[in-house]
């Protein structure tokens, strides 16, 4: 197991079939892979985690919020393929997830298996915030419909194609980006620089898990 980011934040694949322990340490059997990040689905919504270790019968993620031992979880990896399982252990910032079923952990890694013609994507998380679009010197009302490091989707259309914009959204630095498409009253927005991971994900695990408030409650949060 890593406790720290001493190891550069890498994944690793383990040949077991078991779930990684709380215990465990790097031996032979594993092969260092790059990082690898996924979107949790919770009880309590959509959130990121730093995958550590991978095995065919479960992972060893980086989480940012209070997650318990039992809670029926979701992982998605840029292969957009979902993986069902639970909660086993709880650790500090780190969690263990039980597969549902054995899993090939290289070809989800991958994703050769489970979307060989589709161009993989960082993990977006699905929500429904209220945020602000400046577009030149005029602001105007927007839902935040999903978000990830490079981009966002909202609605309604403010802007037109190739038009810069600033996205505004209670928690995150002001996001400047440009509109790259418009689709039945929505549209996507391209940032100019990535959000850090950790900015995002301990943001998501905030918005998920803010007392008395959900998704649906959010919308009418003030900015």
């Amino acid at each position: 197991m890593f406790d720290s980011d001493e190891d550069g934040g890498l994944t690793t694949i383990s040949l077991s079939n078991a779930p990684p322990s709380q215990f465990d340490r790097r031996t032979q059997e594993r092969q260092v892979a790059v990082l690898r990040v996924a979107k949790l689905r919770t009880p309590h919504g959509e959130e990121l985690c730093k995958v550590r270790n991978i095995s065919s019968g479960g992972l060893m993620a980086h989480v940012y919020s209070s997650l318990d031992v039992g809670d029926a979880v979701t992982a998605e990896f840029k292969s957009g393929h979902p993986i069902s399982g639970k909660i086993i252990w709880r650790r500090a910032g780190l969690a263990g997830m039980a597969f549902d079923e054995v899993v090939n952990a290289a070809s989800v890694l991958s994703g050769d298996d489970f979307a060989p013609a589709r161009q993989p994507r960082a993990p977006r998380l699905g929500l429904r915030l209220r945020a602000r679009m400046r577009v030149g010197a005029r602001y105007h009302a927007a839902t935040l419909c999903d978000i990830s490091q490079g981009g966002a989707k909202i609605e309604p259309e403010v802007a037109e194609i190739g038009q810069k914009v600033v996205l505004m959204v209670t928690g995150l630095p002001a996001i400047t980006g440009v509109i790259r498409w418009h689709d039945r009253g929505q549209a996507g927005i391209q940032f100019d620089i990535a959000l850090p991971f950790d900015t995002l994900a301990q943001w998501a695990a905030t918005v998920q898990h803010r007392p008395g408030t959900d998704q649906a409650d959010s919308e009418s949060a003030p900015l």
